[in-house]
């Protein structure tokens, strides 16, 4: 299928490693103009990406330093991407998960953090696209989140809770940008193979009292497919929503997790 993404500036979030970097890749197999992005701290790791996305695709990702904590950061990155890129057509936001944790955890400024980092560096990023996406007559948004947003995941309060919000955010916005024919979505991922999984596992394991590996094997016995996802299988279905062969989903959440959630 022609997803008809080539020569379109996508702009990828938090994508110097792991889903964000993998739907970064897809997004150049796909032939467009990809802006990828981490924090100053990341640099190498950044510079990394943009090599490897370029040997696997031969499109080479253009890259940019920004703490997606900073309203001023984020300006700036939308306005490189559109200078250097053109119009924006799609944009993926990620954002690195809260700390996990029981609420008597947390006190007012982990809820601030978990807010800036998670709600609102997607409020920002859309606000400073917007308008791009209007010059085009036509845009995708999707907005990463979790498989939590359809089950409750123990430990992890802080990201329930703003996962949440970007849905009931999403979904108005689907309704408002619809005549603009800006089509908005949301993904989560259940399981999937990514480093946040493998230290989540180390913590569940230590509380358990069982090594990571014995906690995997116990883990994958529930799951449908009986393995974890791949970075690659959330990458596609991101270009998938993002192209213009979706022509017509919009407002909807959307899990990568293999059969694992039990819910509607």
């Amino acid at each position: 299928m022609n997803l008809g993404l080539k020569d379109k500036t996508v702009l990828c979030m938090a994508s110097a490693a792991g889903l964000g970097k993998g739907i970064a890749l897809e997004m150049a197999r796909e032939g467009a103009r990809v802006m990828i992005c981490t924090s100053a701290a990341f640099r190498d790791t950044l510079a990394a990406a943009q090599d490897e996305i370029e040997k696997e695709t031969g499109n080479r990702p253009q890259a940019f330093l920004c703490d997606i904590n900073s309203a001023d950061d984020i300006n700036r990155l939308v306005e490189h991407t559109t200078r250097t890129l053109g119009d924006i057509w799609a944009l993926v936001n990620m954002c690195p998960g809260p700390k996990p944790g029981p609420f008597d955890a947390f006190a007012d400024e982990d809820w601030e953090a978990a807010f800036q980092t998670c709600l609102l560096s997607y409020v920002r990023t859309i606000r400073a696209c917007l308008p791009s996406m209007r010059r085009l007559g036509g845009g995708r948004i999707l907005n990463s989140t979790s498989s939590s947003v359809k089950d409750c995941l123990d430990n992890l309060i802080l990201s329930n809770a703003m996962r949440m919000a970007v849905v009931g955010m999403s979904k108005t916005l689907s309704s408002e940008l619809g005549p603009d024919h800006i089509l908005v979505n949301v993904i989560g991922p259940g399981r999937i193979g990514t480093e946040r999984i493998a230290s989540l596992n180390a913590m569940r394991a230590r509380k358990a009292g069982i090594t990571p590996e014995e906690y995997e094997r116990a883990d994958l016995r529930s799951f449908p497919l009986s393995r974890y996802g791949t970075i690659e299988e959330y990458g596609r279905l991101a270009a998938f929503l993002c192209s213009e062969a979706n022509s017509y989903i919009s407002g909807q959440t959307i899990l990568l997790d293999g059969g694992m959630t039990r819910a509607y």
